[in-house]
């Protein structure tokens, strides 16, 4: 009779552990935002430069994650099965997997937009720089008084421009006209200099003065400095933004993508659209860069350690590309 329950015991529980493997292992696997984030980002970076075995590293800690804890304790369902069937073949579709990951991480940043207030205080902040702070110069006093004279001189000539226009237009060949005639286009020509004279100071101006990427690093080195500087005193949005720099005047240096200093991340980043390996190699350091420095996500040091490995990922894509 003892063996009959121990038998009927047994094959309940072994039920019960088909039924239910998940209860019988472990609980499911949960993950905060950032740590997911972080994890689709390297992931679809090793995808990108066609990195497989970290890939299916990551793409197994992926499918083993079943929730996210969101910033306000809630836990969100996640379900990334399909990167584990994706990597089962033997030659799996990397351009595909890169393209769902990043569509992943862009759906992630939706759910966490920055706070209104947050988002005011950063463009009050950029508004009160230049060029937006800087008010119109009101004129001179000698300005003033040149541009009071000739109000005065125009409309002391008003009642003769009438009578003046007649004459002009009178028989042609007539000293008065040809003097009339002499008279307007000397003043059209004095306008004419006096308006160029104007516009080659403004066009003087205008090239003397430098972007602020520009005047951000002279190299690729001064800007890695800076974000050193800026890293160890915590301020890692400022940090992240000449990290970046350092890599774009890094491909500039190797021939590799031509560095404009008025053109966005973005602007760089579509101007390889015929490289698409390099293209993707520093799409995941945009992509981080504009969060951080546009969009106002909060980083900390475990968040930069992931732009930097952005940034050592772009220069093994950029170097194997360049070697035969």
């Amino acid at each position: 009779m003892a063996n009959c329950k121990q038998i009927v015991l047994l094959a309940l529980l072994t039920l019960c552990c088909s039924l239910f493997p998940g209860a019988a292992v472990a609980q499911e696997q949960q993950l905060s935002l950032a740590q997911y984030d972080q994890l689709l980002r390297a992931a679809r970076a090793a995808a990108a430069r066609g990195d497989r075995l970290e890939l299916e590293q990551l793409g197994r800690t992926l499918s083993d994650a079943q929730q996210i804890v969101m910033p306000n304790g809630a836990l969100a369902q996640v379900d990334n099965s399909w990167l584990a069937m994706a990597l089962v073949a033997n030659e799996p579709d990397l351009p595909f997997i890169t393209a769902r990951l990043g569509a992943l991480i862009d759906a992630l940043a939706l759910t966490n937009p920055p706070d209104p207030a947050q988002a005011q205080a950063q463009l009050d902040a950029i508004m009160n720089l230049p060029p937006f702070s800087e008010a119109q110069r009101e004129p001179g006093w000698i300005e003033q008084q040149i541009e009071r004279f000739f109000d005065w001189l125009f409309d002391q000539m008003a009642p003769a421009v009438g009578p003046i226009a007649e004459v002009a237009s009178g028989p042609p060949g007539t000293l008065v006209s040809w003097l009339v005639t002499a008279v307007a286009i000397a003043l059209v020509v004095g306008v004419l200099l006096m308006w160029m004279r104007g516009l080659r100071r403004v066009t003087r101006a205008q090239a003397s003065l430098a972007s602020p990427a520009a005047l951000a690093a002279r190299d690729t080195a001064d800007a890695h400095a800076q974000a050193a500087t800026f890293a160890r005193a915590g301020d890692f949005r400022n940090a992240t933004r000449m990290l970046a720099l350092a890599a774009l005047l890094w491909l500039d240096e190797r021939g590799s993508l031509s560095y404009n200093p008025h053109q966005t991340n973005r602007e760089h980043l579509q101007r390889l659209r015929e490289r698409p390996t390099l293209r993707d190699g520093l799409a995941p350091l945009v992509e981080a860069t504009d969060r951080v420095w546009y969009g106002g996500i909060p980083l900390d040091a475990e968040g930069y350690a992931a732009v930097e490995r952005h940034v050592a990922a772009l220069r093994q894509v950029a170097e194997g590309e360049a070697q035969p």
